[in-house]
């Protein structure tokens, strides 16, 4: 189902458009769309930013992006643009497992599950495409994957905070930009990330942030289990400088992935950046020899 939205990206030489899918009874998720005018490759690209992030922090990959290939940004069910039936909204409905089934759902139904798709994921993203990936279950030709998480914890001093009712989260969101600002991110380094999570933090969902982020911490999510089955090349980016993604993660991840090619890049701006795309296509283009 089209719907009417303002273009975020607003690039003059492709055709935008926006999509509601149904990806399971009373779940819909909102997919944008690029197509170029001119395109370099008529190959897709499938787009799963992160956890609760705003397409806004993408906006420069996006438009080298949309300039050469058509673009499927798929926002997870987290988000706000998600259309969600109350009943819908349990743990279980928001967990690394359910998102995954929702991108393989949208892939097939937008007939851009193909062996010529390469799909591009962030933090949460990539690892919900990691898991759709996993014994065939969503076709791609090769998947460039920045930051995957490869678990979900939280100190057993923070965990309160997902058990208060949702209507405190405006209140509690500044804690934890807080704690994220002193404890995990490093913001003399990479003061855009943390620009990037205060703009998210401050327009997320509350509900629905807390419903995911209790699934993934208290179901002791771990995406290890049938790595072997991924047998697609897959580009691994992360920055040295990002400390709120584990360098050392990206490595087990890497040896346990029959065909992994780790990408260090030189920060978490970096990875946000138009130049990106050129690692994007350099890995697609070697991948194809």
């Amino acid at each position: 189902m089209k719907d009417s939205i303002a273009d975020p990206v607003a690039f003059p030489d492709s055709v935008f458009s926006m999509l509601s899918v149904c990806v399971q009874s009373g779940v819909h998720l909102r997919v944008m769309t690029w197509r170029p005018k001119k395109p370099v490759s008529e190959a897709p690209i499938v787009f799963v930013a992160g956890w609760v992030s705003a397409v806004s922090g993408w906006m420069p990959l996006l438009k080298v992006m949309a300039s050469r290939r058509p673009v499927y940004y798929i926002e997870t069910r987290e988000k706000q643009s998600a259309l969600i039936e109350k009943r819908k909204l349990k743990p279980d409905d928001f967990s690394i497992k359910r998102m995954a089934e929702d991108l393989i759902s949208v892939c097939h139904q937008l007939e851009i599950a193909t062996p010529t798709t390469t799909v591009v994921g962030s933090s949460l993203g990539a690892t919900a495409l990691l898991e759709a990936l996993k014994v065939g279950h969503l076709t791609a030709g090769t998947a460039f994957l920045i930051a995957p998480n490869s678990d979900f914890k939280a100190p057993w001093y923070l965990q309160w905070i997902l058990f208060l009712p949702a209507f405190l989260y405006h209140g509690i969101k500044y804690f934890v930009l807080w704690y994220l600002r002193t404890f995990l991110v490093d913001v003399k380094k990479e003061p855009e990330q943390m620009m990037r999570y205060n703009d998210t933090l401050r327009v997320a969902h509350p509900q629905r942030f807390k419903l995911s982020a209790r699934s993934a911490i208290y179901d002791h999510y771990e995406v290890w289990p049938n790595l072997s089955s991924v047998t697609i090349p897959v580009a691994l980016a992360y920055a040295p400088t990002d400390t709120f993604h584990s360098s050392d993660n990206i490595r087990l991840l890497a040896d346990r992935l029959p065909k992994a090619t780790v990408i260090a890049c030189p920060s978490n701006k970096y990875m946000h950046s138009a130049e990106v795309m050129q690692d994007i296509e350099a890995f697609v283009f070697k991948s194809a020899l």
